[in-house]
């Protein structure tokens, strides 16, 4: 098992600091790779370079204002901003882009789910999964609180999703805090062998830094997160999470993952 930590891409201080503490790959923001100017992502490409960490993750894919279902969708619009950012990709070798983006995902009151679910699946078959196919990367969808969007709430949600689009680089994630907030199943996600193959990690009640100072119970339940997704064949862990003290709580939460 991997673990990553999520940065900005130009958050020069915490990717050294993470990468002192033992992470094994960077997650950062989709729109990090898409907005940048080519001095800024030229020098966020260098540094990682000279640090021989990769950027095998993008989260945060669709910013809020840029809807994918609904009346409004902007299919023009979507498509630039997809062709900057999976070209900055490709020249980091990303890996898994990550589609939460609750507010991009969810639908206005009084329209059909259905349809809903049908043009997030066009979306993914037709303008997501192409491209990040021609750099060799998939799409994961991330489950997430029912206060955070209209669909995809559970790891079997977002299943069901990557296969309604039928594209075959568009898989499931598992993210911890999710998972506890939605009374969804760690043992459960046993059903998606090869089907989830990235994840989130964090305190599952206050979405804190894994701490070895966690109560035994949590401990517990981190154990049974991460042996869940190694036996299902998902190989990357990335810790999102609140801190107070990046520099210390990224190294008592690597120690701690990969100590489990």
């Amino acid at each position: 098992m991997k673990f990553g930590i999520c940065r900005g891409l130009n958050d020069f201080d915490a990717i050294r600091n993470g990468v002192a503490a033992g992470a094994d790959y960077l997650e950062t923001g989709f729109g990090c790779l898409a907005d940048y100017d080519d001095a800024k992502f030229s020098e966020c490409k260098s540094e990682l370079d000279c640090l021989n960490f990769k950027c095998l993750a993008a989260n945060s894919f669709i910013p809020g204002d840029m809807a994918l279902v609904g009346d409004d969708v902007d299919y023009g619009r979507i498509a630039d901003y997809l062709d900057r950012g999976f070209e900055r990709a490709r020249i980091l070798g990303v890996e898994k882009i990550v589609l939460g983006s609750g507010r991009a995902r969810s639908y206005p009151e009084g329209y059909s789910p259905e349809k809903a679910k049908e043009q997030l699946a066009f979306f993914l078959k037709e303008y997501a999964a192409p491209r990040a196919e021609k750099i060799g990367a998939s799409i994961v969808l991330e489950p997430l609180r029912f206060c955070e969007s209209s669909m995809i709430y559970t790891v079997e949600d977002g299943v069901k999703m990557a296969e309604l689009c039928c594209a075959g680089n568009v898989f499931g994630l598992a993210d911890l805090y999710h998972v506890y907030g939605n009374d969804d199943s760690i043992s459960g996600m046993r059903n998606f062998n090869g089907k989830v193959i990235h994840s989130h990690i964090a305190e599952p009640a206050n979405r804190t830094y894994p701490k070895t100072s966690d109560r035994e119970e949590v401990v517990y339940i981190y154990r049974e997160f991460i042996k869940t997704l190694q036996d299902i064949g998902c190989g990357t862990c990335s810790v999102e999470a609140r801190t107070d003290d990046f520099n210390e709580d990224i190294k008592d939460a690597i120690s701690l993952l990969k100590s489990l």
